[in-house]
């Protein structure tokens, strides 16, 4: 909460705000809730911030310039791409609410997040195809590393509410490969039983890394 002194403005408005995303998601964000975070009224905050899809955009440019892509180094394209995914990663695990609103293109495209896809797209120009081609690789990578994220952070996206009354059955992927479950399996499914050299399919980490090995050895046949 802001003191007597603190003076209101855009940046102290879209800092307490993603400290409520950061706690409570998106949902329990609202314009209320960032005004009694600041102690002042919440008329107040209409002063700097038009509404609260402006506060989303805000909130949005703010946390991806807090992870930029090191835009003065000019590594190799499969370099870009792991650093790429690991700033992501970094980004969503520590902000899960950005998953959701990156799925907006909205706000998912803004001043930051345009220099970092200019940085990994030029890096897959070295595999000699033109920037349509360099950019579609580039937004593939990123898809790629936000539909893992929201499989590894979904679980807190959901509200406990939601969560707790579900009564349909289902089976986890995790008692399969355990030899837990006595789920009928289809065929391919059912020979995961008991293995544990597939428990790296339970780790969203892992089989980011694995899957972004497939895409880039993709990305190279693609281009010749």
């Amino acid at each position: 909460m802001t003191s007597g002194t603190t003076k209101l403005s855009p940046a102290v408005i879209v800092d307490a705000a993603i400290r409520i995303a950061d706690a409570r998601g998106l949902n329990g964000l609202s314009m209320r809730r960032v005004a009694d975070e600041l102690g002042v009224g919440a008329m107040s905050l209409y002063r700097h911030v038009a509404d609260k899809e402006a506060l989303l955009l805000a909130m949005s440019e703010e946390v991806a310039q807090r992870y930029p892509y090191p835009y003065e180094d000019a590594p190799p394209w499969q370099e870009r791409v792991r650093i790429a995914v690991d700033v992501d990663w970094e980004l969503y695990q520590r902000h899960p609410w950005v998953v959701l609103a990156y799925s907006s293109p909205r706000l998912s495209y803004g001043e930051a997040s345009l220099e970092c896809l200019d940085w990994l797209s030029a890096g897959f120009l070295e595999l000699g195809v033109g920037i349509e081609r360099a950019t579609d690789m580039a937004l593939t990578v990123w898809s790629f590393v936000h539909g893992v994220a929201l499989m590894a952070v979904g679980d807190k996206l959901i509200d406990d509410q939601v969560r707790g009354e579900s009564e349909v059955p289902s089976v986890r992927l995790s008692d399969v490969i355990a030899g837990r479950s006595d789920a009928a399996m289809p065929e391919h499914l059912a020979r995961l039983a008991g293995r544990p050299d597939a428990a790296h399919l339970l780790d969203p980490r892992a089989r980011l890394d694995t899957g972004i090995g497939y895409l880039c050895a993709g990305f190279g046949a693609a281009a010749h």
